[in-house]
């Protein structure tokens, strides 16, 4: 039997010195934006029931949750992601609290993911919530922070695409299609695969008018600027995707106002989760990170499940991708400290500390030397890049 006890899962990684001092940077960036917009900071456990993760409108697949038995026979789960859980405080701690909720995070969550696919099962999330409102202005104000999130972070060249949840669901729920047609159809869109959309579509012709048709094979196609959202109003006049498009369109004029539009795209083929969305959809992307490094929207039907129902709209940073993609791209961030090694002699450790002391107030990193040989200090300083003082004999 192999024992395991030098190794780590598959999909987990250890974080040694500076890539850790470079994650914690970047997290404490993303908790300044936050705060500094009103936004209060919770933490969840990580684990819950199962249950919780379990409700009519989970965002992940079953399979893809770590579940174990306690000591009562009951499952539970690590927490496999982070809105779940705040939707969870908020319908059952928070209800007296003043509404909109303004809630923002830092954690790990957990999924059973493919490793051999690159992804990992360990994952810094970062992000917030606004709960208690429908107003166009939270979708606008959750995508603004996000944006400023990364430009915080030193990224520049990005882009976040927008869409809307319900507007492939209102198109599709006039047509007269079985849920596995359906399955098929939002797959090639979600995909732009185009040649499994034309057979979807040409295999069900006789169920589609010649609107719906029309726009649903241009689904796909239809993802760039503003003017994306004129040439989707070209092709439908289904009322419920009107509306859909006029959120989009209204949520990109509040961006574009403050001077942001650089940063965005319509994508109206983003199809995703759209039994967990129910809006506005965005996910953001850089180069030098294969995955999304933002992504979020309008989930008004989940803190109900745990209370009063609520609106709600938010978002999730991947942290470990907004690392990858400032490594890729070079980007440089985070301070540079001297770092010096004070070495001694016993009789002047006082004299030693008290300059140690005296280096780190004026923001030197001072590490108190441990070696009784002075050559074998000075090498230690020469592996580790720091400078070397000496405390006695008449030195320093």
């Amino acid at each position: 039997m192999t024992n395991w006890k030098k190794y780590i899962p598959d999909g987990t990684k250890d974080i040694l010195f500076e890539e850790c001092s470079k994650k914690i940077d970047i997290e404490n960036i993303l908790r300044k934006t936050y705060v500094s917009s009103g936004f209060m900071e919770v933490k969840s456990p990580t684990l819950e029931f199962y249950d919780t993760f379990n409700g009519n409108n989970s965002i992940l697949p079953q399979e893809k949750i770590y579940k174990l038995i306690d000591s009562q026979g009951r499952i539970l789960a690590l927490r496999a992601d982070m809105t779940t859980p705040i939707a969870r405080i908020a319908g059952t701690k928070l209800r007296e609290v003043a509404h909109p909720l303004r809630l923002c995070y830092n954690s790990n969550v957990y999924r059973a993911n493919e490793s051999l696919k690159g992804k990992n099962s360990e994952i810094t999330q970062s992000g917030i919530e606004i709960i208690g409102t429908d107003n166009t202005a939270a979708d606008a104000e959750v995508i603004i922070t996000g944006i400023v999130c990364l430009l915080n972070c030193g990224l520049k060249n990005f882009k976040v695409e927008i869409g809307h949840a319900k507007l492939f669901k209102a198109l599709v729920d006039q047509l007269n299609i079985d849920d596995v047609e359906r399955e098929k159809l939002r797959k090639s869109i979600d995909m732009k695969n185009f040649t499994a959309l034309n057979e979807v579509l040409h295999t069900n012709e006789d169920k589609f008018n010649e609107d719906s048709f029309n726009i649903l094979s241009e689904l796909p196609r239809l993802f760039g600027g503003i003017e994306t959202i004129e040439r989707a109003y070209e092709l439908t006049d289904n009322k419920n995707a009107l509306e859909c498009l006029g959120d989009i369109g209204k949520v990109y004029e509040i961006v574009k106002s403050i001077g942001l539009q650089e940063y965005l795209s319509v994508d109206l083929g983003m199809v995703h989760h759209i039994d967990y969305y129910t809006g506005i959809i965005f996910r953001g992307y850089t180069h030098g990170f294969g995955g999304n490094i933002l992504s979020g929207g309008r989930y008004d039907n989940l803190v109900g499940q745990f209370g009063d129902d609520e609106p709600a709209t938010g978002f999730a940073i991947d942290v470990d991708g907004v690392i990858a993609a400032l490594k890729y791209n070079e980007i440089f961030y985070g301070k540079v400290y001297e770092k010096v090694l004070v070495h001694y002699d016993k009789k002047d450790f006082k004299k030693a500390y008290k300059k140690a002391q005296e280096l780190r107030r004026s923001g030197i990193i001072a590490e108190m030397s441990l070696f009784d040989n002075e050559n074998k200090a000075v090498e230690y300083a020469d592996k580790n890049n720091m400078k070397f003082i000496k405390i006695g004999d008449g030195k320093i």
